[in-house]
């Protein structure tokens, strides 16, 4: 009800869709510690795993990570049209 993240998906598919929301609160063009990354992530989920979080949207090339983990960077990429179809749900359309 909140847009909060309440347990990992055991689906795959349930994940991926996931962190296209949590990507959609990143905020654009800015560079984040580790620590400020884990402090967004840590307002948006509720079962206390921000590495996973994190982990995941550097794998599905979502986030930029420098080597050392000290500046994570949200990629500019176009949502799926289900992540949209919920990012536009979360936040409204300005947010996609």
């Amino acid at each position: 009800e909140a847009g909060r993240l309440m347990r990992w998906p055991s689906k795959t598919w349930m994940q991926h869709l996931a962190i296209w929301a949590l990507w959609s609160r990143f905020p654009r063009d800015t560079a984040l510690t580790e620590r400020q990354a884990s402090v967004l992530i840590g307002d948006w989920h509720g079962f206390g795993d921000a590495a996973i979080l994190r982990r995941t949207m550097v794998e599905r090339g979502l986030l930029s990570r420098v080597p050392g983990g000290n500046e994570y960077r949200r990629i500019e990429t176009p949502p799926p049209p289900e992540a949209r179809a919920l990012i536009r749900h979360l936040h409204g359309p300005a947010r996609v």
